[in-house]
């Protein structure tokens, strides 16, 4: 019986769904389904039962799931303990984002050059996974992982901007109406906003449905498209702060949405049966503080030069 067998059990079991499973775990369907049927023969008798497609713990997949669940624990904590204790080597921080975050951990790398900070970048589902079975310390997200596990927190929000190109006919405006937006191409980073909970926000709200052309999942991208006059980009205030503070946004503007602007989050996320441990803990004060210095950098910059 192993591990990896285990953890696919726990995650089907939670699922119920073999493809669903199979994604979150980043495995084939078929890999996944042979891992399951050669753990009922391990086991000696069948833990789900499968009916049109649908795949559902029986009796006897229950009674196993509590002591997996224990095991695998327990395996985790042990695992946590002895990287603890392993004051003789740099300290590791392993993160899982689900946004390009690129300054922001360059700057805590280069902040904390004792933590060697071992960083993935994955979607919400995937994250959820990562921490309920303990393969990362945290996680950088913008919204709560949807698991019981989870352990959720979060550290700053903004509300989002619009940013176009100095030669976009909108850039003369100093507020942007939805109106306003009502045909025009717009780009959103996708790890960060969802195009469906867009929509369906902005309609409700405006009678208007905006109309995404872009949906990309990296600042540079976003901004590379702007500058090229393609688009409009929604993307959070303090990004374009740093771009400000940078000296990068030079041939690009920013303007806010007349009507009030969807709000930005970051959070940090970890596995409950595993606190926070000092570099997490360190990891999180310096995202507060970074997004803090941010803004107040830039007030002051704005400041002195109005």
């Amino acid at each position: 019986m192993e591990l990896s067998q285990l953890r696919y059990f726990i995650t089907v079991a939670e699922l119920g769904n073999m493809s669903k499973a199979a994604e979150t775990l980043f495995v084939s369907q078929p890999n996944l389904s042979t891992s399951i049927s050669r753990l009922e023969e391990e086991v000696g008798v069948p833990l789900f039962d499968r009916r049109r497609g649908k795949i559902t713990l029986n009796q006897n997949g229950a009674l196993l799931l509590k002591s997996v669940k224990r095991a695998v624990s327990i395996l985790d904590a042990g695992v946590q303990a002895v990287r603890e204790q392993n004051s003789g080597q740099d300290a590791v921080l392993t993160l899982a984002c689900m946004v390009d975050d690129t300054d922001l951990l360059g700057s805590f790398v280069l902040a904390n050059p004792a933590i060697n900070l071992v960083q993935t970048r994955a979607d919400l589902p995937a994250i959820t996974a990562l921490l309920e079975h303990g393969d990362v310390d945290l996680a950088l997200t913008v919204l709560p992982p949807p698991s019981e596990e989870v352990a959720y927190e979060r550290v700053y929000s903004c509300h989002f901007v619009l940013l176009m190109s100095q030669d976009h006919p909108l850039a003369g405006e100093s507020f942007i109406t939805r109106r306003q937006l009502a045909g025009q191409r717009l780009a959103i980073d996708g790890s960060r906003l969802s195009r469906e909970t867009f929509y369906a926000a902005e309609s409700s709200k405006f009678g208007l449905t905006p109309i995404i052309d872009y949906d990309v999942r990296h600042l540079d991208l976003l901004l590379s498209l702007v500058e090229s006059n393609r688009c409009i980009s929604i993307v959070p205030s303090v990004k374009y702060k740093e771009l400000y503070l940078q000296g990068r946004h030079r041939s690009v503007v920013c303007r806010e949405f007349a009507e009030g602007s969807p709000e930005a989050y970051w959070g940090i996320a970890h596995n409950k049966r595993f606190p926070l441990n000092e570099q997490g803990r360190r990891f999180r004060a310096f995202v507060r503080d970074y997004f803090a210095r941010i803004d107040a950098e830039y007030a002051a910059q704005c400041g002195e030069e109005a």
